[in-house]
């Protein structure tokens, strides 16, 4: 009996080290995308502000 028990027991701590690390690897690609959705909308506001820059100058020079 003894011998069941230990095995259920490695089976147990096996299958909550795995249940961590799939845990961690979900997180890790959570936070990966993300970086990358807050990078892309950096990189579109700063589009938006070279934009409005631009048009801010069409429009002062055609009102001097």
């Amino acid at each position: 009996m003894h011998v069941v028990e230990q095995l259920v027991s490695e089976r147990i701590r096996g299958n909550l080290e795995l249940a961590e690390q799939l845990r961690h690897s979900r997180r890790q690609r959570t936070l990966r995308r993300a970086r990358r959705m807050e990078h892309k909308a950096e990189r579109r506001m700063i589009q938006a502000w070279r934009r409005a820059a631009e048009l801010r100058t069409r429009i002062e020079s055609l009102h001097p």
